[in-house]
């Protein structure tokens, strides 16, 4: 179009509409629709009257695929998710379809991640969908909630969501931080400091810029201008103030009376940022939201300072806040950064206590820093799928002797992870991983099932004593030693799908422990590799695994299919997003080809502790119909799955 060639214009045109609604993700469609709209609006050249039809056509289209792919961001946590679902209900509700997004934002609230979550609570005020007051009441029931580890790490993700576009909201309808301000200021100095990192990684997303005109909106609100230096020159400051004093004298000499500075609950004039603290409490409201903020420490008391010091080595790393000295300008601290980490973990364990220290260094080590990976406790960390992703992607570029250190906490981290995860998902598997109940004779006596078979017989003995006798005695079969069945996880490696990885390997040496099962797991990206010889032991399989890369699940499914010797008895579960980033004709065949065999096949769209989705909503609905059903699975659901497989339910 830029080069006005308006045949090809029409070409592209039949393209994208024949690939865009069924493979396009949300970021994609709304690229496309920008375009659309150029077009649409004769911006460029290189269109023709026919050529603006189909573009307003083909806008609808995408629009509604957009739409009908809400449900597959729900599991995301990706910023650039949660802007393009704000950025979609903008233009929802200037095309006249909000309502239309009602059920899906809905269903995000309430079932989606955290920062989807925020993010979709956002796009339902935007819509009109939701009122102010109830999104003020809302962010001070987060905050309310946040009282440990897990929850303070919910309030910061759902903050981060609801601020990658409700910030203008905050600013240009003040009422909704009411309740905001009124939760801030009555907590007591220890549960505001135990929520502080959660609250500034939250507020984080917003630009310093952003930070400081929301900290001036709030000053507003607490009744007092937090900034009171003035621009104008010393002369006319000394104009202005024998004006003032002019003004007085003559309201005096003429009696009239000068009313008194307003006064707060208190009694007290209003002061904002000076008024007296809620009992229980030592930081001023102003101080608090400065801290919270990230915005003016040199205005802070020398004990809060610290707290901002101490937060700035986290989050004001590459923004001009950090704690290099960059003048005042920079609005970020100004004393020495922390040498090393040892002594910034060391001034965090005499600040917050050592559980909130713990959730700072993780998170440090989540963002990447690599110097932070020594002050992991590995008997005191608190285990996640977040933290064990983080610290293998930082283990792959670090020498040998730093990894040796590290493998006591990743090796913690697995073991737990492993066992939480087994402790769920082997009720599932009952029947499968051990000998079933017979009366042929030949194994060991099941003694609880005999028992339950024959209280009908029972005799009382001289001694008054009642036994049961066994007149119909239950045996345990003899396990089989060789596998049954067949498992083939082919699971995506690619760069979105870090958590899911971690996941599959976790319920991969699990199911490796049913006698029944052969497990296989291959791990593509672009590239297909077989990990099989490593399925029993997670620790070897992680730290063999490197996320990146491309998406290529028909490479994938082609590797698995040479595998496959009794197709009735093998089963491949693909764990991928689903965003196939090869020609889909190639994927869609592979499917065909396996479930025409009569092999059983599944797509999980999702494998973690949740089962919350992230996938291509339309891509899947093309696998389903060929032949692959595709669901959201947290790892005990698809152990169930499996089970029921084996033991030849429908299910």
């Amino acid at each position: 179009a830029r080069c006005d060639l308006p045949e090809l214009v029409t070409d592209r045109l039949e393209l994208a509409a024949a690939v865009l609604p069924g493979s396009g993700t949300l970021p994609e469609l709304l690229a496309a629709l920008d375009l659309l709209e150029a077009l649409r609006r004769e911006h460029l050249p290189g269109t023709t009257a026919a050529n603006r039809d189909r573009a307003a056509e083909l806008a609808v289209v995408l629009l509604d695929a957009a739409v009908r792919g809400l449900p597959g961001l729900a599991g995301s946590d990706a910023t650039d998710d949660a802007a393009a679902l704000v950025d979609l209900a903008v233009r929802a509700g200037q095309d006249r379809i909000g309502l239309r997004l009602d059920t899906a934002l809905d269903d995000l609230t309430r079932s989606g991640s955290a920062l989807m979550q925020g993010a979709a609570l956002a796009a339902r005020v935007l819509l009109d969908l939701t009122d102010l007051a109830s999104l003020g009441t809302r962010v001070a029931g987060w905050i309310d909630a946040a009282t440990g580890p897990d929850a303070r790490r919910h309030l910061q993700r759902l903050l981060g969501g609801l601020l990658t576009a409700a910030h203008p909201l905050l600013q240009s309808a003040p009422a909704a931080l009411d309740p905001l301000l009124d939760r801030v200021e009555r907590l007591t100095d220890p549960e505001f400091l135990d929520r502080l990192p959660a609250l500034r990684g939250g507020f984080d997303v917003l630009t310093p810029a952003a930070r400081e005109r929301l900290l001036h909106t709030v000053a507003e609100r607490l009744g007092d201008r937090l900034d009171l230096a003035l621009s104008a020159p010393p002369e006319l400051l000394a104009r202005w103030a024998a004006a003032d004093a002019a003004g007085r004298a003559a309201l005096l000499a003429r009696d009239i009376p000068i009313p008194d500075p307003p006064a707060d609950a208190a009694g007290g004039p209003t002061g904002g940022a000076n008024r007296a603290a809620p009992p229980g409490t030592g930081l001023a409201p102003a101080d608090r939201w400065r801290l919270l903020l990230g915005r003016q420490p040199d205005r802070l008391p020398a004990d809060a300072r610290r707290y901002a010091r101490a937060l700035d080595e986290l989050y004001g790393a590459g923004r001009g806040e950090g704690g290099i000295d960059l003048g005042h300008a920079a609005g970020g601290g100004q004393e020495a950064a922390f040498p090393t980490a040892r002594e910034w973990a060391d001034e965090l364990e005499a600040l917050f206590g050592t559980t909130v220290r713990e959730e700072v260094i993780a998170r440090a080590a989540e963002s990447g820093r690599t110097d932070v990976l020594s002050e992991l406790d590995p008997a005191a960390v608190r285990p996640s799928v977040e933290l064990l992703t983080s610290v293998l992607s930082l283990a792959g570029g670090l020498p040998e002797a730093k990894l040796a250190g590290l493998r006591p906490l990743v090796r913690r981290l697995v073991e737990e992870l492993t066992a939480r995860l087994a402790t769920q998902v082997r009720p599932a598997l009952t029947g499968l991983t051990s000998p079933r109940p017979t009366r042929r004779p030949g194994g060991r006596i099941n003694l609880a099932r005999t028992l339950r078979a024959n209280l009908a017989h029972t005799r009382r003995l001289d001694d008054g004593r009642t036994v049961v006798v066994p007149q119909r005695p239950v045996f345990h079969t003899r396990t089989r030693r060789e596998a049954d069945w067949r498992l083939v996880l082919v699971v995506d490696v690619s760069g979105s799908m870090e958590a899911s990885v971690v996941w599959s390997a976790l319920t991969a040496a699990v199911l490796a422990g049913v006698p029944t099962l052969s497990t296989h797991f291959l791990a593509f990206s672009t590239e297909v590799v077989d990990l099989t010889d490593r399925v029993d032991d997670p620790l070897a399989l992680l730290l063999e695994v490197r996320v990146g890369g491309g998406t290529h699940i028909a490479a994938g499914l082609a590797h698995a299919r040479s595998l496959v010797t009794v197709p009735s008895r093998t089963i491949v579960a693909v764990v991928s997003d689903f965003e196939e980033g090869y020609p889909l004709a190639g994927l869609l065949g592979e499917v065909r080809t396996l479930a025409s065999a009569g092999v059983h096949l599944l797509g999980c769209a999702a494998l973690n502790d949740q089962g919350v989705p992230c996938y291509s909503v339309p891509v899947a609905e093309q696998l389903v119909a060929a032949g692959m059903p595709v669901a959201a699975l947290s790892p005990l659901e698809l152990a169930r799955w499996v089970g029921d497989r084996v033991r030849g339910g429908s299910r």
